[in-house]
């Protein structure tokens, strides 16, 4: 009986760690980085 306890403890553990594991995969975005703002032609003093 508490060898079967342990088992399903350590199941339970190796399926939260490869659910955890999965991320669901999104199309990357690359950052602007202010490539919207048009670059000063000055630098402000």
């Amino acid at each position: 009986m508490q060898v079967m306890k342990g088992a399903i403890v350590v199941a339970t553990i190796i399926a939260a760690v490869a659910v955890g594991a999965c991320r669901r995969e999104v199309a990357h975005e690359p950052m602007k980085l202010g490539a919207e703002v048009p670059a000063s032609t000055q630098v402000a003093r």
